[in-house]
């Protein structure tokens, strides 16, 4: 019985370590539709926020190496999940300006074939000193939180990515009421 547990053991630690590599493909791109506001998209450089973000959580759970690859560099035995943003809420003026949100579009490739794909809308509002923080740093919180997810999500199969409801401060009022007259 104690042999069998040994045999077992190593092979499954066998297949842990066996288990390609995932890459993040850079650069991260806009999908060809993205909704984005153009200033937000020049300023902020979220495809540079993803890449730095998903990359490190890449390069954690493959415990070592750089975590992403070139989309033109060929890499046989890794995996590589291909992000694209599909759309940013959110215009200047940090949290005065109301809550910011990022969504993108994932696929997890072998070879040439999608294995997986999910799309991830995550919202901010800045935290606790969110007042403070200007419209760049809050969409950075959006992506860190995406790549929390994206660590789940390759990590494991069975993880699925549930759509985030924006925070109260995003929803519209339920009962209209009219103006009250100033005077």
């Amino acid at each position: 019985m104690k042999r069998l547990l040994f045999v077992s053991l190593c092979l499954s630690a066998t297949a842990a370590v066996a288990a390609p590599p995932v890459l993040l493909e850079t650069p991260v791109t806009y999908a060809p539709d993205a909704s984005v506001v153009e200033q937000v998209r020049n300023e902020c450089h979220i495809e540079d926020m993803l890449t730095r973000h998903v990359g490190d959580v890449l390069r954690k759970l493959n415990k070592g190496g750089d975590g992403t690859v070139a989309s033109q560099a060929g890499s046989s035995d890794a995996r590589i999940l291909r992000l694209q943003i599909t759309h940013v809420m959110g215009v200047g003026g940090g949290a005065w300006s109301g809550p910011k949100a990022t969504t993108v579009s994932a696929d997890l490739l072998e070879g040439e074939k999608v294995v997986r794909h999910a799309r991830i809308n995550r919202w901010s509002v800045g935290g606790v000193w969110g007042g403070f923080k200007g419209t760049c740093s809050i969409l950075d919180r959006t992506t860190v939180f995406i790549a929390k997810d994206l660590y789940r999500w390759v990590r494991d199969p069975s993880y699925e990515i549930r759509e985030e409801d924006p925070p109260k401060e995003a929803s519209a009022p339920t009962a209209q009421t009219e103006p009250q007259k100033v005077e």
